[in-house]
């Protein structure tokens, strides 16, 4: 007679939930291991360890299979390894179930991640792309088209001329010539990469005095520098800065357009750039025909109150108070319209910030004649 087996089956309600077991380990690496020390605590992750262990030997990663303290002879592959049963190389498919690839290198065709961190030799994040985020905090890009708002500044160090610029770097360049007449040891860039780049020169400071000497480059034939509105074969410096861009088809370069240039520091005084609020011209009729600086004609009246007497109007807002109205006057003509008798002469009699009154003067008979005006304001200079 055979014997008589029980089979016991327990049934769980629905609803009821079995017991809760423990949380197992976490994978720790992997590490190299010539970056352990001597006397580091590998775990296999075996109940109540916190770690399971992999480290990175000879290429090969291999998974702590016996706890174990290193030691300079037990090092994966080696007799007491082996003997002892502490590492076993690790499989692909039970290290990508971790949750942790393990690989050199990895080509993807299609990669869907949550997070991608990169890190330094010191831990520091480096590159990170998480929740809809990218935050790059070191690289090198090329050929990148934004989209956008591009937030903070792109900057561009000075940098010392050599014998040629950098095409590729040097938007920025000192030039370092020291005295003791023209240096045309400088080149710019002249291919048709160089459309629609802007470059900013400085012959100052730079070169061992804080007033260089002067410096000039030279055109290549049939390409030019464009500056107020003429052709130039060369371009001077003289303590100044220069802002340039380059100005072609994407085929052709014709050269470099002066877009301003102003002095940084200069043994004499050359005075500054005159910015003009309106000119005009005033008949003997007292008729006016003028342009302001936003382009609005006419924007200046004149009205006849005496003979050669005239009254200029000006917009109110121009002027904080009288004494920053700037005028130039020219007389136009001779008295009595006789090449023997005097030119006309126009002289301001008094202003105010709305208006001039000016008086024309010529011969005895007090014959009317027109003049021309220019206004500025003197107060841009203080």
């Amino acid at each position: 007679m055979g014997v008589k087996k029980t089979c016991v089956v327990k049934f769980i309600r629905k609803g009821e939930t079995g017991a809760k077991g423990e949380q197992g380990a976490v994978l720790r690496g992997p590490q190299a291991w010539s970056d352990c020390a001597t006397g580091y605590a590998f775990k296999q992750g075996a109940p109540g360890e916190a770690w399971l262990d992999v480290v990175l030997y000879n290429n090969y990663y291999y998974r702590c299979k016996k706890s174990h303290v290193k030691a300079a002879n037990n090092y994966p592959g080696s007799t007491i390894a082996e003997n002892q049963g502490l590492w076993e190389l690790g499989d692909s498919i039970g290290l990508v179930a971790t949750k942790i690839l393990l690989a050199e290198y990895a080509l993807v065709k299609n990669l869907g991640v949550e997070t991608i961190d990169m890190k330094d030799g010191q831990g520091n994040i480096l590159f990170q792309a998480k929740n809809g985020n990218v935050i790059c905090k070191t690289g090198t890009f090329e050929n990148v088209n934004i989209t956008g708002k591009l937030k903070g500044s792109v900057r561009n160090p000075f940098v010392a001329a050599s014998d040629s610029f950098d095409t590729d770097y040097g938007d920025n360049v000192a030039m370092l010539s020291s005295g003791g007449g023209w240096v045309w040891a400088y080149n710019l860039p002249w291919d048709a990469a160089q459309s629609g780049r802007r470059i900013c020169l400085v012959n100052a400071f730079w070169g061992g005095s804080t007033a260089a000497g002067a410096a000039g480059i030279s055109a290549p034939s049939g390409k030019y520098f464009y500056e107020d509105g003429v052709q130039k074969s060369e371009l001077k410096l003289s303590r100044e800065f220069v802002e340039l861009i380059g100005y072609g088809t994407s085929t052709t370069f014709y050269g470099w357009i002066v877009l301003k240039r102003n002095y940084v520091t200069s043994q004499y005084k050359y005075g500054r750039s005159l910015r003009v609020l309106a000119t005009g011209t005033v008949t003997s009729s007292g008729g006016v025909t003028s342009i302001a600086f936003d382009g609005t004609t006419n924007k200046i009246t004149c009205s006849k109150t005496g003979t050669g007497i005239y009254t200029l109007s000006m917009p109110s807002g121009w002027f904080n108070s009288s004494s920053d109205v700037g005028v130039m006057l020219t007389g136009v003509g001779r008295a009595s319209g006789s090449s023997t008798e005097a030119a006309i002469k126009a002289t301001l009699i008094s202003r105010t910030t709305t208006s001039l009154v000016v008086e024309t003067s010529d011969d005895a008979t007090n014959n009317d004649g027109s003049f021309e005006f220019m206004i500025y304001n003197k107060n841009d200079w203080s």
